[in-house]
């Protein structure tokens, strides 16, 4: 049963939030997505949805950590795309790591972008992991309206859902889960372990942040509905769920592609 959506307040969004400990957040979650490669059965949508939009650079909206993307280069072969980092509060030192790491596959943008006013600097394909959720509806349209009317492809990946077994989840696995993966993260912070092990807010607040995360997520007929009438004919929209197993990824992805329509 599918849980009404509720848009509550995620913590480490907050101002309030100290820096070292939204990064221990998104550090985190960063992690855990290029571990167990979270996002690889979306590999092939993208690579179509590049290929219809005729990009090979891909400018990646509120990247966090650095989301997926390491896990999800290797699913590219030869065709891989360049991505660019970017978010509202850039998590540089992240960024940096996810450069060395993936042999300058990887860029970053180190200014604040409004993923809803994207610049025209960063002309690409637009992908959201795990991020679409934070946006109200008229937020989230928003961003679809923008890339549209800029004639950019855009992606969005969320691995939640507003069920009862995902919340139990967020409450009695990841904070286990945070304890026994912190040590591990790069690049080393002795402030991500403080703040697990001295103070231990990041397991609260990830495991508080994911029962938000959760019930803030959209339906796949609400991601429809958001994308309605977008870019026109001109525009073609394409919204679905992906199911690997337990994980279930539900995706919209729209392209310049002339003559089609919103479908599944």
């Amino acid at each position: 049963m599918t849980l009404p959506r509720l848009h509550g307040i995620e913590i480490h969004e907050q101002p309030w939030c100290p820096p070292s400990l939204r990064d221990a957040a998104t550090d985190y979650l960063q992690f855990v997505a290029n571990l167990v490669g979270a996002y690889n059965p979306v590999a092939p949508h993208l690579r179509a949805a590049l290929r219809d939009a005729g990009e090979k650079t891909i400018v990646d909206l509120c990247s966090g950590g650095g989301g997926p993307w390491i896990s999800l280069l290797s699913q590219f072969e030869d065709d891989a795309p360049r991505v660019v980092l970017t978010d509202f509060r850039p998590n540089r030192e992240a960024f940096q790591h996810a450069v060395e790491i993936s042999g300058g596959r990887i860029g970053f943008e180190p200014e604040s972008v409004d993923v809803m006013n994207v610049p025209s600097r960063l002309r690409g394909f637009r992908t959201l992991f795990a991020a679409f959720h934070h946006f109200r509806p008229g937020e989230a349209r928003a961003i679809l309206a923008d890339a549209a009317d800029k004639g950019c492809g855009i992606a969005i990946f969320e691995g939640t859902e507003r069920r009862v077994a995902q919340l139990l989840s967020m409450v009695f696995v990841v904070p286990i889960v945070v304890l026994i993966a912190m040590p591990f993260i790069r690049p080393f912070r002795w402030s991500r372990l403080a703040w697990t092990y001295l103070l231990p807010l990041a397991p609260l607040l990830i495991a508080f942040d994911g029962v938000v995360s959760c019930l803030r997520t959209y339906t796949e007929d609400e991601m429809r509905e958001l994308a309605d009438g977008l870019g026109g004919a001109s525009y073609r929209w394409r919204v679905g769920i992906e199911r690997k197993g337990p994980a279930v990824i539900s995706y919209a992805i729209g392209s310049p592609v002339r003559g089609a329509q919103i479908s599944r």
